[in-house]
């Protein structure tokens, strides 16, 4: 799933800040196979690279979670981090009012 451009930026942002704030996120793409439970929304920005985008593609097809594509360097600037590419939320209401803003 791509974020529309007429969705609420401004909603999500709160929402991320908030799990990364709670500790309720997972960073990174390895830590997805290391995790003991699924997270509920996968956050991916558009520059992760091919090898990446597969293993996320088939973590997601493998496990039933949501995958969200970001803006280019959204997650790094929102952060005040760098080379975030990939940022999971393991925390239902939060993944779930993040999925409900971009329907």
């Amino acid at each position: 799933m791509q974020l529309k451009s007429n969705t609420p930026i401004g909603k999500i942002d709160c929402y991320i800040n908030f799990a990364v704030r709670a500790g309720k996120v997972l960073w990174g793409i390895d830590s997805l196979e290391r995790a003991k439970r699924i997270p509920f929304v996968i956050l991916f920005d558009e520059t992760l690279g091919a090898n990446s985008f597969k293993q996320l593609e088939t973590y997601c097809s493998k496990t039933g979670a949501k995958a969200l594509g970001l803006p280019k360097d959204y997650l790094n600037n929102l952060l005040k981090r760098s080379n975030v590419k990939v940022l999971s939320l393991t925390d239902e209401s939060l993944a779930g009012a993040i999925l409900k803003v971009c329907e």
